[in-house]
């Protein structure tokens, strides 16, 4: 081959290189906004409305970059009660177009966390960061009382990477016995860390770790740097069903997103 054509090739694979990257770069954040305005309530919306849940109103939403790779995402979370089953959900917008990513990952044998048991730990979750693979973990906790002086609460980190990613962490329980106010806590791991992956083995008991253990979980098992806190703009979801409605959720979906960045 020619240096000429070699060079040739050079600037061509240089230019194609360059094109798909510039393909790549996330939407500005209005026009991000505004299609997620446009397309909250068509068959395929991202809002549950009443004919899909009775329980619509138990769904809450926020715009979020969980990632920080500039594409926006609609987290939405629905809150579980005394009766209701939670669950959890993330649609991100991905490059030039409307492309939404639907996958959720269910580590080992997790569940889905209610993290409105704890609205203010909703709001404000704990933020990990694994510098070396670029990852974002934000910490939630579900609060179950089994009467007045019992409780249970589970540790989650949640996450992209590429799909939504959810792993219980670690598991703290609280009883008050006796008059005179005493507290026994318990703290530990879940049991299915002792089996392997898609093992039909029935699930161990949970493994019972010291308290600073339980508090450094974060940290240890995803590798992770503590940094802070992160603010998620949940919003009032009545309120937003009746801006989408008539077209004007624009800014509130922004107020939402700068609750998300004023960290």
């Amino acid at each position: 081959m020619s240096l000429k054509f070699r060079i040739a090739g050079i600037f061509f694979c240089a230019a194609m290189l360059i094109a798909g990257t510039l393909s790549a770069a996330p939407m500005k954040v209005e026009h991000q906004i505004d299609i997620l305005c446009q397309t909250a309530w068509d068959d395929t919306g991202w809002f549950i409305t009443q004919a899909q849940d009775k329980d619509w109103n138990k769904w809450h939403y926020a715009v979020t970059d969980l990632n920080h790779d500039g594409n926006l995402e609609i987290l939405t979370a629905k809150e579980g009660g005394l009766e209701g089953a939670p669950q959890l959900k993330c649609e991100e917008l991905m490059e030039k177009k409307w492309t939404r990513r639907w996958g959720i990952y269910m580590v080992g044998g997790t569940d889905y966390p209610d993290i409105f048991s704890l609205p203010d730990k909703a709001a404000k979750p704990q933020l990990y960061i694994n510098p070396e693979e670029n990852l974002y973990f934000y910490i939630f906790e579900d609060q179950r009382m089994h009467g007045e002086y019992d409780s249970t609460i589970k540790k989650y980190a949640i996450s992209i990477n590429p799909d939504l990613m959810i792993e219980e962490l670690a598991i703290k329980t609280w009883q008050l016995s006796g008059y005179d106010g005493t507290e026994t806590v318990h703290y530990y791991t879940p049991g299915w860390l002792k089996i392997a992956a898609e093992s039909n083995v029935p699930e161990p008991s949970p493994t019972e770790i010291s308290e600073k253990a339980y508090n450094d979980i974060a940290k240890n098992r995803l590798n992770a740097v503590d940094s802070g806190y992160a603010s998620i703009g949940w919003m009032d979801t009545t309120k937003l069903w009746t801006l989408l409605q008539r077209g004007k959720a624009y800014d509130m979906l922004w107020d939402s997103y700068k609750i998300f960045t004023a960290n």
